[in-house]
């Protein structure tokens, strides 16, 4: 039976591993005949993280409507745009006007606590997810603790991972853990080629935080590969200017460099790649990370500074250990040399990575999730 679903969450054109998420899911149930609504910010949040070319997609489905929060707070002391109450609002209208079922919130902050106010105001059913970074910097640190422990402890289902089940189980009876995203395999697929391209990136955001994702070791590890490779960096943020600085102007210029692109862009960029760098060891907190997971699907070697990176990732894909490397971030010419040789290799010998949890498994494992809450509700 379809069901009227509303994601309050961040979505495209804001760059972003939640609103990738947000994207393909909401896509995929969608296609399966669920009306599907979008409810997330306008036209003038995150410009710094705003992917240019994805005002609109161009596959859009009929049945999956995107509702923005208007621009234009009337000024009022103390001065502030109150982007969660436009938010709030937008949603419960939605909710009344669309008929909408479920409500599934992306982010803790501030959708999942939106969610919970829209969810007292309507009694939508409300299904609460998080990422990576919402666990680390409120819910473990005691920020915002209090609105963020009733939300999570009145939610109809909270939908965790094996990382941060810990934190969530004492907070609600229902938990489910399950895979925040498993990539479409009809759309993350191998490029056939007999040849490397010589071709590898840097991809993410680029934030203040620019160290903690090593970006300047991997520059060194790039620096010594021009001539040889193209190097890349694809990203934008509050940290770029910064980041480039540090590199300074001839380094700078020694790589390409093009702005974040569109979910439904990123087939076809990680077709044009050899292998993308994912460093994790100077993270605050552990990932699962949408990007691995989409390259890994589309054939694309891993350049990694963790041993353990394949453990990660253990439950949604059997990695080959011929698509990752793990090299040493501050060893910069023999990391060069081992990815030289291990991309000539990689395309001689191919790699046979296997998906444990097909896309469609995972549509089919949400529906089971809406279904259960609206039993129970």
């Amino acid at each position: 039976m379809p069901y009227s679903i509303a994601f309050l969450s961040r979505y495209p054109p804001l760059e972003g591993g939640i609103a990738a998420k947000t994207y393909w899911l909401a896509r995929g149930l969608a296609s399966r005949g669920h009306e599907v609504h979008i409810v997330t910010h306008g036209a003038c949040a995150g410009l710094e993280y705003r992917i240019a070319s994805a005002e609109s997609d161009p596959a859009a489905l009929p049945n999956l409507q995107i509702h923005r929060i208007e621009e234009g707070m009337p000024w009022h002391i103390p001065e502030d745009e109150e982007n969660a109450l436009a938010l709030l609002d937008l949603t419960i209208r939605v909710i009344r006007q669309r008929g909408v079922q479920i409500l599934d919130t992306g982010y803790l902050v501030p959708y999942g606590i939106v969610g919970h106010l829209a969810k007292n105001a309507t009694g939508v059913s409300h299904a609460i997810r998080h990422g990576g970074s919402d666990v680390e910097k409120f819910l473990r640190r005691g920020i915002l603790e209090t609105v963020l422990r009733e939300a999570i402890a009145n939610a109809d289902v909270v939908v965790t991972d094996i990382l941060h089940r810990d934190i969530l189980e004492p907070m609600n009876s229902n938990v489910i853990c399950h895979p925040a995203y498993v990539p479409d395999a009809t759309k993350f697929v191998p490029s056939n080629r007999s040849q490397p391209r010589h071709r590898l990136a840097s991809i993410g955001k680029i934030n203040y935080y620019w160290q903690h994702k090593n970006l300047e070791a991997i520059s060194r590890i790039m620096q010594e590969l021009t001539g040889k490779s193209e190097c890349l960096f694809v990203g934008q943020g509050k940290g770029m200017a910064d980041f480039q600085q540090s590199l300074g102007p001839e380094t700078v210029s020694s790589f390409k460099w093009r702005p974040f692109v569109a979910p439904w862009e990123m087939p076809h960029l990680l077709n044009q790649l050899d292998s993308i760098f994912i460093f994790e060891s100077r993270l605050p907190h552990p990932v699962v990370s949408n990007l691995a997971l989409e390259a890994i699907s589309s054939g694309v070697g891993i350049i990694t500074d963790r041993p353990d990176f394949a453990e990660t990732y253990r439950n949604i894909v059997e990695i080959d250990k011929n698509q990752s490397l793990v090299v040493s971030p501050s060893e910069s010419s023999s990391a060069a040399q081992m990815i030289e040789q291990w991309i000539r290799e990689r395309v001689q010998n191919g790699q046979s990575s296997r998906q444990l949890i097909s896309y469609q498994e995972y549509l089919s494992v949400n529906e089971a999730i809406y279904a259960n809450i609206l039993s129970d509700h």
